[in-house]
């Protein structure tokens, strides 16, 4: 497959690896239309020139099962994090280099919000259950912006310094004035039909 076709798919061009989000030399090669042996020769003179505390952390070593002409062959080709990434391909120039460049940064961004998102899914959560009978018979989340209260206790929150924004403040009154004239109005029509 030729990744140059399939840019606007970031997960092609980095993936999940452990706790990281990496590429590999070849996926690098293929996606900026260069030579792989190319790629590995300025990964050499990367893990020549640049500090071994950089290198062993960005780059590693690897050999990947790819198909050469009609048979299968073992390659060798480096995985690489996105620090590692930026350090090689920072001689890469042209408008194009650039463009594929930001195509390969936000394959990175966008690998790393997805592990991100599965690292911790239940960290904490706090859940509101009905129980008939012994059993639970619904349940809901309740989000960090939610809370769950009885009406005296709502009107002691309500009188607490800071509980509530002025915003918010400003909605619950609005909110209450509305439902005061919509009860006066309907006590009214009540008052007239006696």
């Amino acid at each position: 497959m030729n990744l140059q076709q399939s840019k606007n798919y970031p997960a092609q061009l980095v993936f999940i690896n452990g706790q990281q989000t990496i590429t590999n030399s070849l996926i690098v090669a293929d996606y900026f239309g260069k030579q792989h042996k190319d790629v590995l020769r300025k990964i050499d003179r990367i893990l020549n020139d640049a500090p071994s505390e950089f290198t062993s952390a960005h780059f590693c070593a690897n050999v990947q099962n790819q198909q050469v002409g009609t048979s299968q062959r073992d390659l060798k080709c480096y995985h690489l994090t996105k620090d590692g990434f930026m350090f090689l391909v920072m001689g890469f120039t042209g408008a194009k280099a650039a463009e594929l460049k930001i195509n390969f940064i936000n394959a990175f961004n966008e690998a790393q919000k997805r592990l991100s998102r599965t690292q911790h899914p239940f960290e904490r959560q706090r859940m509101m259950f009905t129980w008939e009978g012994g059993k639970i018979v619904s349940s809901q989340p309740i989000h960090d912006d939610q809370f769950v209260t009885s009406r005296d206790k709502l009107v002691q929150y309500m009188r607490e310094p800071r509980f509530l924004s002025l915003e918010q403040l400003l909605e619950i009154s609005e909110a209450a004035n509305q439902q005061i004239a919509t009860l006066a109005r309907l006590a009214e029509k009540q008052a007239r039909l006696r």
